[in-house]
Order: C-alpha cells, then sequence, then structure tokens
C-alpha cells in the first residue's frame, strides 16, 4: 500500500462508519456461528456478534461488551481500566476476518459445515487510538475489504457510541 493510498484512507476512515446503521443486511450471528468464521476461541475470541453484512460495500458490522473480566483489564490499569489497544486491533482484525467468508462465497448465512480460513497476521499498515474503552463500553465495530489476493487487507473501525475511539489497518496471509 502506497503511503498516499494509506493517508487517503485513513482520512475517509475517521469521516464515518464503514457499515452504517441501516445499510447492508441485518443479520444475527454470535459465537456458534463465528467459531466456524474465525480460528480465534475464548479467550481470545474478541467479537461477540456480526450484526449486519454489506455485500455491496464488503463491509461488516459486529459488536464486542467488554466486561470487568475481560482480558487486560486487570493490569491495563488498575483503578483505571483501560482496553488494551493491541486486543481493540484484534478485534477489528477478527471480525476483517469474517470478511474471507462473506465476500468470498457472496452470503450473508453461515453454514455449519464450513470450517475458519488457516490466516496468519504480516503487517499493521496503521492504528490510531482516538477515545479509551472501558468496562462496561460496548465496541461496535467495523471491517471492509481493502484489497483481497493472496493476503487480505482490512479496514477497522471501533466505536464507542458515535465516537470513532480506535482504527486499524491490517494484512494477513490466507493459507489456503
Amino acid at each position: 500500500m502506497l503511503p498516499e493510498e494509506l493517508r487517503g484512507l485513513v482520512r475517509r476512515l475517521k469521516s464515518h462508519p464503514l457499515v452504517p446503521d441501516g445499510s447492508g443486511t441485518a443479520v444475527t450471528i454470535g459465537r456458534d456461528g463465528l467459531e466456524h468464521l474465525l480460528p480465534h476461541r475464548a479467550p481470545m475470541l474478541l467479537v461477540d456478534a456480526v450484526d449486519a453484512v454489506d455485500l455491496a460495500t464488503g463491509g461488516v458490522r459486529g459488536h464486542r461488551i467488554l466486561t470487568d473480566g475481560d482480558l487486560g483489564f486487570a493490569g491495563h490499569f488498575p483503578g483505571q481500566p483501560i482496553y488494551p489497544g493491541v486486543l481493540t486491533i484484534e478485534a477489528m482484525g477478527q471480525l476483517g476476518l469474517t470478511l474471507l467468508h462473506f465476500t468470498g462465497r457472496q452470503t450473508v448465512a453461515v453454514d455449519p459445515s464450513v470450517t475458519p480460513a488457516s490466516v496468519r497476521a504480516i503487517h499493521i499498515h496503521h492504528a490510531s487510538f482516538l477515545a479509551p474503552f472501558h468496562p462496561g463500553d460496548t465496541m461496535t465495530l467495523h471491517a471492509a475489504v481493502v484489497e483481497h489476493g493472496f493476503t487480505l487487507v482490512a479496514a477497522g473501525q471501533a466505536w464507542r457510541g458515535d465516537t470513532l475511539a480506535a482504527l486499524a489497518i491490517s494484512e494477513v496471509y490466507i493459507d489456503e
């Protein structure tokens, strides 16, 4: 990704949600469905559900409800818990991985026979942390395909209400 392309993408990510309310197809895909799409399991499965899939734009929206017991809060920071940025990037990235299924198969459904793709993170092109997440917050996660070849580059956003709290552009290698 060229620097000018990256700057333009970051500007767009800061301007509006990737999958605004009312766009795409509303879905309810919880932990069971996510375990067919993602190789992650608790405590590293950091997406609670997929809420909307927009096949026309290659985007997806989901969420994570943060609790006191979530990974990272106890030590980051005692008395003033803030969800670690690296876990926010991971949550956005995990949601982005669901796009391998949704856009690859052009479907919003998850068949029980589907198994997760084998992937490996290879690059974080950009990450910005604009506002903290605390216990009790809901992270509304958005992801969209930027490039898809033998790697997947996905853009992600993490919103706290109407506030864009974080954004990232990540790349994974797909071992097919």
